[in-house]
């Protein structure tokens, strides 16, 4: 089952194009090559997890199910006096029940449910494998490198289990010693991902909504 959808950005000015749109470094890319991408807002949030294919001369960027509409927006309003033109090539379909459950076990994050515009990419750790720090510019650069030099963030993805097979329910609220420290994005029998301040240690026991639940270290791509 397909769970992406493609957009295809064609024309001269193609690789340029996007080499100053996205977070990767996207140039001298082989063909086939795929490499992870952000398309960020001009204040450093995620606009659109994406990956980038070299097809010829052609970019193929794929995104989850239902973002590549948004993502050919974004990347159309940037097409002023440039040689490009953005399609949507085609459209996935959302991802199973099993597959939804295995893409929680490995910690990748999901648009719209754990990755939207009021996510800091080194939130959810995304600066590891889809961001370029010595590329030059591109939109949303100057949040991203700032947080990288000298900052933090103030809180993190993690993966979250519980003992009862519980599917919790996005948007529900982690809580610690009854203070809320965290909030569920995304869920499947047993697991969950979820926003959670850094000063949780990883280990710690919360509760969702009654149900008893553990903080582990999320895995990330390296």
């Amino acid at each position: 089952m397909n769970d992406k959808d493609v957009v295809r950005v064609t024309g001269a000015d193609t690789w340029s194009f996007l080499q100053s749109l996205l977070s990767q470094d996207v140039l001298g890319m082989e063909q086939g090559e795929r490499r992870s991408a952000l398309m960020l807002t001009p204040q450093g949030k995620v606009e659109v997890l994406l990956g980038v294919v070299r097809e010829g001369d052609d970019a193929l960027l794929d995104t989850d199910s239902g973002w590549g509409e948004a993502l050919k927006n974004v990347l159309s309003r940037y097409k002023i006096r440039t040689a490009v033109e953005v399609s949507l090539e085609s459209l996935g379909d959302e991802p199973s029940d099993q597959s939804e459950l295995e893409r929680i076990q490995n910690g990748t994050p999901r648009m719209g449910f754990d990755l939207d515009s009021s996510v800091i990419p080194q939130e959810a750790a995304l600066e590891i494998e889809s961001v370029s720090f010595t590329k030059g510019c591109f939109v949303g650069q100057e949040l991203v490198c700032r947080i990288d030099s000298r900052g933090h963030v103030n809180r993190h993805l993690r993966l979250i289990t519980n003992s009862s097979e519980v599917t919790l329910v996005k948007g529900d609220s982690l809580l610690q010693g009854g203070k809320v420290v965290g909030e569920i994005t995304s869920s499947a029998p047993g697991f969950a991902l979820g926003y959670v301040r850094r000063e949780v240690e990883i280990g710690s026991t919360l509760e969702v909504s009654g149900t008893v639940v553990r903080v582990l270290e999320r895995p990330v791509a390296t």
